[in-house]
């Protein structure tokens, strides 16, 4: 049996990966959710209301378990509509937060890079549908500082789309023609 594509939705901040994950699992498709947000308002409610930048490699410690777990998870999931798993984030997220903000490691690293996604959609920064709330706690500024980072982790071991700004719609529309003209990824 062949085992399920894993398809990763990345890029900037408030670019709408996650309005992207949601249509899609409406359609049918199986989805693994971002954790970083559950993580975030954990925390929060304990009083640390930004625990990236008071303990960034602790964050992130916790945040690639999760994915690692999701990443291994995809292959028990049984999927009728196609053999596609798509995340709202992946491993290498992890990785580029942390050299965005200079705190990465060699360790670290080579743990993300031995995970490979078979294919990752990115959203470049996108100030019109850009907004920040509770659990995003970066501004535009920063939303754009770390898509360049996203963009070459993902890079140098994935082929790599970059999605149009257009609509929702249009954007799961784009991602099932080009994952249809190109036997899944």
């Amino acid at each position: 049996m062949q085992r399920n594509k894993r398809v990763v939705i990345s890029g900037s901040p408030g670019s709408g990966k996650t309005a992207i994950i949601e249509c899609l699992k409406n359609k049918g498709y199986s989805i693994f959710e971002e954790f970083s947000r559950s993580l975030i308002k954990d925390y929060q409610s304990r009083g640390i209301t930004n625990l990236f930048l008071s303990a960034p490699l602790k964050f992130s410690e916790q945040l690639l378990e999760v994915r690692e777990k999701q990443f291994i998870d995809s292959e028990k999931i049984f999927q009728a509509k196609s053999q596609v798993v798509f995340f709202d984030r992946g491993i290498h997220d992890t990785y580029a937060y942390l050299k965005a903000t200079g705190q990465e490691n060699l360790n670290f690293k080579e743990k993300v890079y031995s995970f490979e996604y078979d294919l990752v959609f990115l959203l470049a920064p996108w100030e019109k549908i850009f907004k920040k709330d509770n659990e995003r706690l970066e501004n535009f500024s920063q939303a754009k500082m770390y898509y360049p980072y996203i963009k070459k982790a993902y890079s140098i071991q994935h082929k790599v789309i970059e999605l149009p700004q257009v609509s929702i719609e249009e954007r799961v529309l784009f991602i099932e023609s080009f994952m249809n003209n190109n036997n899944n990824g």
